[in-house]
């Protein structure tokens, strides 16, 4: 009874001495630094040492380790401190087994998986970056320095998205990347502009390289939600900070914004963007381009407001650019309040019909509500909240493309005819 009364009186003061013991900071919340508590440790086994407690059995080991599974320790510093402080004849692996079958999973995870998530994010960064160059332009008027990105490769032609006004009315273009902290320029004479569209603020143009360069890839922009996390690459204030990477969240997937001849839908995020930022790259958890950032709000009342064109827009406006060098609109042939439904439905588009255009054709007619949009290729509707979400699945669409409009009809559903936009 004795011997056992000293045992639980050890493990008992183990747990008080152990339980804040942190390996990684230099005081515990204890205000004790790691020295004092393996001191202390050591002194409460020298003291029992004549009770010929040379070995603890697996049930009070199990008990000391499940002590300490609430705190903050990891598996091998838990293992650690059994190992060095604990007299049990247990190999290294087999207390690591007793400590993987006592911890919940939830515990685990958050050690183990926040570590490989970690890495996976930085590896991701690492190899997606490599696709955001730098773009110098020459105009009369001296010039700039922005953003783009590489979307596609043929060969050793790279072609490059960027803003319209990263490239507007220059003179000359050169491309800038870096390598090993060294910045390389590839000269106007090996680079090929095809076009660019203020109403959307992009450009395209093409390099020539012997060197290899990664290319992104494309996201969905209609399946984000507020919350998700990005990640905004390019080149805040020129190059001296080239490839600069700030996170942030979407704060609202479908914002529209009109500035100037810029009159889209864009996302909005709070990754912090500055001025060279301007073409870049904003991108996914997962590594997938959804944005190129376009501005940012400068305001001495706002913080953070940040605007990206979204990747489908950007996507089918390249397009055009790279085929026809400018950017060819498809006609739905309807006309509507941008922030109002006249309708009196929550959700939708109140719409008015405009002579000959594709919706007339499809049937619709005046005081419908468009609540949903598709292209015939598509196993579903791409649902319509509001103005913005018609506008921006219009403009992902090509002329000639044969889609379908869901509506509200005196409180009826219907799917239209299918109608060839225009």
């Amino acid at each position: 009874m004795k011997k056992l009364f000293l045992v639980v009186t050890l493990l008992f003061t183990l747990t008080l001495a152990a339980c804040d013991l942190s390996f990684e900071t230099p005081n515990n919340n204890n205000g004790y630094t790691d020295e004092q508590l393996r001191e202390m440790i050591e002194q409460i086994l020298a003291e029992k040492e004549d009770e010929n407690l040379l070995y603890l059995t697996q049930a009070q080991l199990e008990a000391f380790i499940t002590s300490l599974i609430p705190t903050h320790l990891t598996e091998d510093a838990i293992a650690d401190l059994v190992e060095s402080y604990l007299p049990t004849d247990l190999t290294r692996q087999e207390v690591i087994d007793i400590i993987r079958d006592l911890l919940p999973e939830n515990k685990y995870n958050s050690i183990y998986e926040l570590e490989a998530f970690e890495e996976a994010m930085v590896q991701m960064i690492e190899d997606r970056s490599k696709a955001v160059v730098g773009i110098q332009t020459t105009r009369s008027d001296g010039g700039g320095t922005g953003s783009g990105v590489i979307y596609k490769a043929e060969g050793n032609t790279y072609y490059v998205v960027t803003n319209h006004h990263v490239i507007e009315d220059f003179v000359e273009i050169e491309v800038v990347y870096e390598r090993f902290g060294i910045l390389n320029f590839i000269e106007f004479d090996k680079i090929t502009f095809y076009g660019s569209d203020p109403i959307t603020d992009m450009a395209v143009i093409s390099f020539e390289s012997t060197t290899y360069f990664p290319t992104v890839e494309f996201g969905d922009s209609y399946a984000l939600r507020p919350g998700q996390m990005v990640f905004a690459v390019g080149n805040p204030l020129g190059f001296q900070y080239f490839g600069s990477v700030t996170m942030g969240i979407i704060s609202g997937p479908t914002r529209f914004l009109e500035s100037g001849q810029f009159n889209a839908t864009v996302i909005q995020h709070d990754a912090s963007i500055s001025p060279g930022n301007s073409g870049g790259a904003l991108f996914d958890i997962n590594g997938y381009l959804i944005g190129i950032n376009h501005m940012k709000i400068i305001d001495t009342l706002a913080a953070n407001i940040g605007f990206a064109v979204p990747s489908n827009t950007v996507s089918r406006v390249v397009r055009d650019l790279e085929e026809h060098g400018r950017v060819i609109r498809p006609f739905l042939g309807v006309t509507s309040s941008v922030y109002v439904n006249l309708c009196g439905t929550e959700f939708g588009v109140c719409i008015d019909i405009l002579p000959g255009g594709a919706a007339e054709a499809a049937g619709l007619q005046d005081g419908d509500t468009i609540i949903g949009y598709k292209q015939v290729s598509w196993d579903d509707y791409l649902p319509v909240y509001n103005f913005n979400d018609l506008r921006e699945a219009i403009l992902n669409s090509r002329v000639g493309d044969e889609v379908q409009i869901r509506y509200i009809r005196d409180g009826v559903e219907y799917d239209s005819l299918v109608t060839t936009l225009n």
